[in-house]
């Protein structure tokens, strides 16, 4: 439960002490006292947001609760509990940046949302509306069924592998953006380049290649003349160097340097005969076949149409686009095998979310006939004892983080007339009296050691509001209650009572708390039935409210 509130510079207050206790605590004022603001500043505690916040005076703003804890709130903390009641403090510096603790520690706002719920019920003056909604009903039958609240949470693991999952695989179609069309293409380029062969030397220079098919015979020519010049008949180059060597070798006896000229003669001599060798080899090599000058020429054609087709300056640069679209069209292979084993994981994990969604329906349809019956009761006690409803549901057409189905609240007040949506047919009064009769029946069947209600009892008054304070005190023997209200006949069935109160300080408007001692709860009360002039007759009855 709640044990203490402390606020300071948070909005009109500047500092607020609120030690609470146990039972029933009602929280009355003016409207625009202040009274919501108190309750803003819990939610804070609660892991709401900053935004809009208004430090007082530009002061940092600090918010304290401690709390006892239920067992499963003390297993949420974890390593921040310590063993005794739990202190929760949000600070917000004039700039805007929060920060928050718990014990002393600190810790993500994610943690203070997710702690919350086990610490307290809250419900705002716009939480009717979201019980009104799908979500709100069927996290209100899950929390009054055991075996519903058991089945929800499998399906909320079953469905987050399946929306995962699901997510995995628009991922993976939105990576490989191509479209079947595409792919053939693709083939087909790959196709067609996988003709080239990218290391075949004669496809590296086909210009120089078809210039020397187109004069091959003055090669040749030219080849074979330099061999006979060098080798040929009598009075070529190597038989008169052979002359000269022999010439100079019987000298060189008789001359000391005959034998060095000889040795260089010969040299070259050695040196002519392989040149003339290899033009000779050369001449015979050349190629006069015509076919090989239209293969050529048709090797020409074929690489610059690919060139310009690929925009690629040169055989290594198609080479390069190759490999490219090669390492494309593999990938997206992959991603089709992926493709595929993902849509098989998809399909069982629908599989078993389906068969999960078919008995969570049937567990929150037998929870919610229980809950619209125990609403009802408390209904007959809220002076509408001929009140129907009823949970009506309507298949999604895909799975929903709530569940396979949505459910509404239908709603007749009246015999004789047909449910409609609670919140077409139901006047502000009727709608107070069924949110209170549904926190009455949850009660019995939630962990939250905190209840508090703004203003639920709006639109009602006289013995209906009596009669809602006796359910509301019938709640506070389990749990603590903690009740903003502008009905006496509410406000003097607590058990505690503080008045908040705006006034004027050195020229600004502060917030601030008042607790009520017997006497001056009779004077509220008095306030609150007669208005501003308060007679004896409205003391009376105020002292009778009490009683």
């Amino acid at each position: 439960m709640l044990r203490r509130l402390s606020i300071r510079h948070y909005a009109l207050i500047e500092s607020i002490e609120w030690d609470c206790e146990s039972g029933w605590t009602v929280l009355t004022g003016e409207t625009g006292s202040g009274k919501s603001i108190l309750l803003g500043a819990l939610g804070l505690i609660l892991g709401d947001r900053a935004d809009g916040t208004a430090p007082f005076q530009q002061e940092k703003c600090i918010v304290e609760a401690e709390f006892s804890l239920s067992p499963a709130a003390r297993e949420m903390i974890g390593d921040w509990d310590d063993g005794g009641d739990c202190i929760i403090r949000r600070t917000i510096a004039p700039g805007g940046r929060s920060r928050a603790f718990i014990n002393d520690e600190p810790v993500k706002l994610n943690l203070l949302k997710s702690l919350a719920p086990l610490l307290v019920d809250l419900h705002g003056q716009q939480d009717g509306q979201r019980l009104h909604g799908s979500e709100g009903l069927l996290n209100a039958i899950d929390r009054f069924d055991a075996e519903a609240g058991v089945m929800a949470v499998e399906w909320q693991s079953r469905y987050a592998a399946w929306h995962a999952a699901c997510k995995r695989l628009r991922d993976l179609s939105g990576m490989t953006g191509m479209p079947q069309a595409d792919e053939d293409y693709l083939r087909f380029q790959l196709e067609e380049l996988a003709d080239v062969d990218f290391h075949d030397p004669n496809l590296r220079d086909l210009d120089a290649r078809l210039d020397r098919l187109a004069h091959a015979k003055d090669i040749q020519h030219a080849l074979g003349v330099a061999a006979d010049i060098i080798q040929g008949t009598e009075g070529d180059v190597l038989s008169r160097l052979r002359s000269a060597e022999q010439a100079l070798e019987k000298v060189s006896p008789l001359f000391q340097g005959a034998a060095a000229l000889a040795e260089r003669i010969r040299s070259c001599r050695i040196e002519l005969e392989d040149a003339a060798a290899e033009a000779e080899n050369a001449a015979e090599g050349i190629d006069m076949d015509p076919a090989a000058m239209a293969a050529a020429e048709a090797d020409r054609n074929r690489i610059n149409r690919l060139l310009d087709k690929h925009r690629a300056a040169d055989l290594d640069e198609l080479e390069e686009r190759h490999a490219a679209m090669a390492s494309q069209l593999e990938e997206a292979r992959q991603q089709m095998q992926e493709r595929a084993v993902l849509e098989k994981e998809i399909e069982a994990l629908r599989t078993a979310l389906d068969d999960t969604g078919t008995r969570l329906q049937a567990a929150r349809s037998k929870g919610a006939d229980a809950l619209s019956k125990a609403i009802l009761e408390h209904l007959v006690h809220l002076k509408m004892p001929a009140a129907q409803l009823a949970f009506q549901w309507s298949l999604t057409e895909t799975p929903e983080a709530s569940g396979p189905s949505r459910v509404s609240m239908a709603f007749s007040a009246n015999p004789g007339v047909p449910m409609q949506p609670l919140t077409k047919v139901a006047s502000g009064g009727e709608r107070s009296r069924v949110m209170l009769a549904l926190k009455a029946a949850l009660n019995q069947h939630l962990e939250v050691p905190t209840l508090i209600l703004d203003e639920i009892d709006a639109g009602v008054s006289g013995d209906v509001a009596a009669r809602m304070a006796d359910l509301i005190a019938s709640i506070s023997r389990t749990t603590q209650v903690i009740t903003i209200s502008h009905l006496p006949q509410v406000a003097g069935k607590a058990d505690h009572h503080f008045k908040v109160l705006k006034e004027e300080r050195e020229g600004r408007a502060i917030t601030r708390m008042q607790p009520l001692s017997d006497s001056g709860r009779i004077e509220e009360l008095a306030t609150m039935l007669s208005g501003e002039e308060v007679g004896d007759a409205a003391r009376a009855q105020a002292r009778s409210l009490l009683t």
